[in-house]
Parts: C-alpha cells; sequence; structure tokens
C-alpha cells in the first residue's frame, strides 16, 4: 500500500487545480467548497511544486521523470492565471469567486489587497522556472513596493479606496505572521531580485521577530507562520533571531502530546490538519539540527501519526479530522512534513534547500 504522503501527493497533483474556463490554472483551497480559487494558495502550490522536483529529483528520480511533464503543466499553468490575475486593474482579488452573488460581491477579503499573499505569490515565481516566471516575479515585486509602511516594513494590508472599514483580524494589521513572506522573500532571492523587496524583507525581519520574545499570536497558524519565516530567514543567513526561533517553537511544543497550547483541551480530532503539519516541519528542522531533547523528538512522532491517520485512501486529507472533504493548502503542509518526518526518522540531514522551499 502507497504511504500517506505518496497518496498526498497524487492527490496534490489531480485534484485541486481548475482545468478549463477563466480561471484555469486556479487552485481551490478546499475540494468541499469549491467557489472560488486564489492567488495565496496558487503560490503556495508553486513552492510545492518547487520542493517536489528538488526533493524528488535525488531521492526517486524514476518517479520523477514519469511526472515531470505533468508537474510543469501545473506550474506553466497557474503562473499563467497568476500572471492574468495580478496584471487586472483590480487585481490582483483575494478570493475569486466562480460564481457571483451579492454575498460573493460583499466579500470583505475583496475590499484589500494584502502583503501575504503577494509575498505567497512572490515565493511561488521565485522558487520556479518556466515561461511567465519572472513577469510575476517583477509584477509581485512592484505590488510589494506598494505595501511599505512609514519604517519600510510590510503593511498588513492596504484597502482599496473608500471601502468600508475591514474587520479587525491578524491577517489585516501588521504582524510576526509577515516573518513568513519576509523569511521566503529572503531565502529564495537571486542575485538579480528587486533591492527595495529585499529592504522590505529586512525591515520586516527586523520589526517583527523581537516582538516574539513577548509571547505569540493568539492563534496557532499565524504564529507557526512566523517561525517558518524564521526558519527561512536563517537558511538565507540572517540568524540574529535564533533565540526567538527556540522560545517560540517551545512555547508552542511544550504541551501535552506536543499539540499546540490552544488546542490543548480539544479531542485530537479538532487540531487543524495544517497545525499539526507546520509545528511537525518547524519540529522537523529543528530536531535535525539537535535542538530538540528526546521528549520533544519523540512528540515529532506522535505528530506524524496524527497527521498520517486522517490522509484518506485518494489522498484527500481534511482541514480537521472527520471531514469528507481534501484540503489543498492542508495537504501541501502535510505532504512536506511527512517527508521531513520521514527523512529526520532515517537519520539524514534535511537539505537546507528543502527548508528554503518551505511551503
Amino acid at each position: 500500500m502507497s504511504t500517506p504522503a505518496a497518496r498526498l501527493r497524487a492527490w496534490l497533483l489531480d485534484h485541486p487545480r481548475i482545468t478549463e474556463g477563466p480561471h484555469t490554472g486556479g487552485v481551490v483551497g478546499d475540494t468541499g467548497n469549491d467557489a472560488y480559487v486564489y492567488p495565496e494558495i496558487a503560490g503556495y502550490y508553486l513552492t510545492w511544486l518547487a520542493f517536489l522536483a528538488t526533493a524528488e529529483s535525488a531521492a526517486e528520480p524514476a518517479i520523477e521523470r514519469a511526472d515531470a511533464a505533468r508537474i510543469a503543466d501545473a506550474r506553466d499553468a497557474a503562473v499563467r492565471w497568476l500572471n492574468g490575475e495580478l496584471r487586472r486593474p483590480d487585481g490582483p482579488r483575494t478570493r475569486c469567486h466562480l460564481t457571483t452573488t451579492p454575498e460573493t460581491a460583499a466579500d470583505w477579503r475583496n475590499h484589500a489587497r494584502f502583503t501575504f499573499d503577494l509575498g505567497m505569490v512572490h515565493r511561488g515565481a521565485a522558487a520556479g522556472t518556466g515561461p511567465g516566471t519572472a513577469a510575476l516575479l517583477a509584477r509581485t515585486a512592484e505590488l510589494l513596493d506598494g505595501m511599505r509602511d512609514a519604517d519600510g516594513s510590510w503593511l498588513g494590508c492596504r484597502p482599496h479606496g473608500s471601502s468600508a472599514p475591514l474587520p479587525e483580524r491578524w491577517s489585516t494589521a501588521p504582524g510576526p505572521h509577515l516573518l513568513k513572506v519576509a523569511g521566503g522573500v529572503l531565502a529564495l532571492a537571486a542575485p538579480d531580485h528587486t533591492r527595495t523587496v529585499l529592504e522590505a524583507a529586512r525591515e520586516t525581519l527586523a520589526r517583527h521577530a523581537p516582538e516574539l520574545k513577548a509571547g505569540l499570536p493568539t492563534m496557532s497558524h499565524p504564529a507557526l507562520y512566523a517561525l517558518e519565516g524564521l526558519l527561512q530567514a536563517e537558511a538565507a543567513g540572517y540568524r540574529e533571531h535564533h533565540e526567538e526561533l527556540l522560545h517560540g517553537y517551545h512555547l508552542l511544543a511544550a504541551q501535552p502530546g506536543g499539540v499546540p497550547r490552544e488546542y490543548v483541551a480539544r479531542p485530537d480530532s479538532r487540531v487543524r490538519s495544517d497545525v499539526v503539519a507546520q509545528l511537525l516541519r518547524v519540529g522537523c528542522v529543528l530536531a535535525d539540527r539537535g535542538e530538540l531533547d528526546e521528549t520533544e523528538r519523540a512528540a515529532l512522532d506522535r505528530l506524524a501519526a496524527l497527521l498520517a491517520d486522517r490522509v484518506g485512501p485518494t489522498g484527500a486529507l481534511p482541514f480537521e479530522d472527520g471531514s469528507a472533504h481534501g484540503n489543498t493548502w492542508c495537504a501541501m503542509f502535510a505532504h512536506q512534513a511527512l517527508v521531513f518526518h520521514a527523512r529526520l526518522t532515517e537519520g539524514r540531514p534535511i537539505p537546507d534547500a528543502w527548508v528554503r522551499l518551505l511551503v
């Protein structure tokens, strides 16, 4: 029987992509709710495809060769869709609804441009090769330049014109979650990378990394975005916030069974799959570096088992246990996390190139 990671891989290559119509190449977030596609997850998908090629070129060359055309087609289609969306006068939309209704027209997420979304697309373009990636990289750099705060770091979002006030969410304000944008930009920067984008990434790192000394965002999901960003920044040589990285990880993981703090009183079935995968990825990298003790290392095995048990026969991974639908970003995070954990279990180092391509 195939492994959970192999089933996730097959599902991701076959199920989340739109293959016809005006949004061909777009990626849905959940196959039970395919009412919209969106740039953020398409950016994740580009990064995941690059990770797939990097991880398998050495480990499973026969599989990589067999799927090379399919992977390239998925990448090129996503890049085409993203280039079209980012060139729209009103783009990029945060959510591109496939059916227009009064409710979708009023979606507050489309009343602003979000740095995080642009950053995930920028990372994906930097990770990939092929037609259109250079144009996508240039366009996202241009848009990111318009998202800078007075101190040079990035804002959380910029509302469109006279739109109604946005709700107060972690995604609408500048905060530690933007470290994932900063770290990803720095980790995947090429020698000719746009200077202003690198400057903004460094300013964002300097602004938000020290905040982790005082505590983490309330929700584990954006808190782990912050830690992922610090890991990627370290891969690019920015190690001055290593103390904050370890402090943040220990705050999250120092719970019974290793699950994040906000889930300690809930059954395992209610722990989000993406959060389990995020914590497992960060933990595997730190364990590989010898940063975790024996108890913390054992908790990684439990997290991996929890994640693997949720992967269905077709490779669909639900957002929470019990759902009948596969969630795309959870599947990407989980595939990578299980590959990391397998590598750690085998006693082989996790390559720096993999850390640079954290989805």
